[in-house]
């Protein structure tokens, strides 16, 4: 018992290394072996697994007669899953019955039931079906579903060109899950061709439409926006700082250092050269793994008037229950002639998604009573975190040593740095 009780916190607090599809068929086994012994509560879970098809395939019948075996031995979970299961079968029943005679509202149900298995075995090719009857009536929420099961190959070979066909008809009704797809698919040229303000056109509409997601995603093509900006490489560009009288450009041999003004008059001249080349070229990896605050392989780096801007690739990790997808965006300006500089940095939170649980079932929820067409896993926090600091300095060495809030001191290394040289 203790170690089923582990593996299901280990579920819900680990990242996923393994497939999902094989942490879910090892607990299937586990679970199953249990049941076959008798035990009530290991017979519950393999039902629920039949019924979700976590770990194995779905199948209405076998979960029925896991849930008899369970309740057999007096399990009430069991007993109240039974009965939610009979009365779900008789509603499925009626939705079959008003979809075959035309109605749209009822396709639409109906597709909505055999995709999450509610009164019936899960089938995503009878979904996908349902749904093209209500959707080709113009239900907007059937286009919607339509279009994800082309977009994501469910029930139906993966078009992402149909896809774009169904988003678009129920985007054009006001859906908001559907204008995020857009925005998605302009973001990624998946399906249409790549284009950053179209894109943003659909997220800024579906935000407008309640669909919390696409906030991340809009603050994430802005930024994508302006790193796409033509700018002169890094050493054609001089920055000036008055008070520190500092220019950043190329680096040059030391035998070739131009002479410098001191003039307190002359502002504008340079007191020192800081090279901001040895930053731009180089690779910063900590403990073999790329920064997202440092021009790295993951980032994305431009020259600004006063320093660089770097916005990263995807990242995820695992906090609570949730996998978090964000992004990184850093500043790097106050260089000194002694190689110092700052840098600060802010996650943005695009997406965060439920690690699912075994004892979760759809056929809990009453039809009707959950019909958003985000879902609930879409309700999520997005857009920018809090501010960090690092005060850092290129050492001759090729390294960068920082300092983060002025506690922790770490290094930074790159094999392709030309610092030093």
């Amino acid at each position: 018992m203790k170690k089923t009780v582990l593996t299901l916190i280990l579920l819900l607090t680990t990242p996923l290394v393994m497939a999902g599809n094989d942490i879910w068929q090892n607990l299937f086994k586990e679970k199953l072996q249990e049941a076959k012994q008798g035990n009530s509560n290991a017979q519950y879970d393999v039902a629920t697994m039949y019924q979700n098809g976590r770990g194995v395939k779905s199948d209405r019948s076998k979960a029925i007669e896991w849930y008899n075996k369970s309740a057999a031995q007096d399990n009430a979970k069991a007993a109240n899953r039974l009965k939610l299961l009979k009365a779900n079968k008789e509603r499925f029943r009626k939705v079959l019955s008003q979809a075959e005679k035309g109605n749209a509202d009822n396709q639409y149900k109906l597709g909505k039931m055999y995709s999450k298995g509610v009164g019936t075995s899960i089938d995503n090719r009878k979904a996908a079906t349902a749904f093209e009857s209500a959707a080709l009536q113009g239900h907007a929420k059937a286009e919607y579903k339509l279009g994800l099961h082309f977009y994501e190959g469910s029930g139906v070979k993966r078009n992402r060109a149909t896809a774009y066909k169904w988003f678009k008809a129920a985007a054009e009704q006001n859906d908001p899950a559907a204008q995020y797809y857009l925005g998605k698919m302009f973001a990624t040229g998946s399906g249409v061709r790549k284009n950053y303000t179209t894109s943003l056109e659909w997220f800024t509409r579906s935000v407008d439409g309640g669909f919390n997601q696409a906030r991340g995603e809009m603050i994430d093509v802005s930024e994508k926006m302006k790193m796409t900006v033509k700018e002169k490489p890094a050493s054609a560009r001089k920055v000036v700082k008055k008070k520190s009288k500092l220019v950043v450009k190329a680096s040059k041999k030391k035998s070739e250092k131009t002479s410098v003004k001191t003039s307190k008059t002359e502002e504008d001249e340079p007191s020192e050269e800081f090279s901001i080349e040895d930053l731009m070229v180089a690779a910063w990896s900590r403990s073999d793994k790329p920064v997202p605050y440092l021009p790295s392989a993951i980032n994305n780096c431009r020259t600004e008037k006063e320093g660089i801007v770097c916005y990263s690739d995807n990242q995820s990790r695992v906090s609570g229950s949730n996998t978090i997808k964000f992004k990184t965006k850093s500043i790097m300006k106050n260089f000194s002639k002694d190689g110092t500089f700052k840098v600060t940095y802010r996650n943005l939170v695009i997406d965060s998604t439920p690690v699912e649980r075994t004892e979760i079932s759809d056929d809990d929820n009453e039809l009707g009573g959950e019909d958003s067409s985000a879902g609930s896993s879409y309700q999520v926090k997005t857009g920018w975190g809090k501010e960090h600091s690092l005060d850092c300095q290129l050492k001759d060495t090729g390294t960068v040593s920082c300092l983060k809030n002025k506690t922790h001191a770490f290094l930074l290394v790159s094999p392709h740095t030309v610092a030093g040289k």
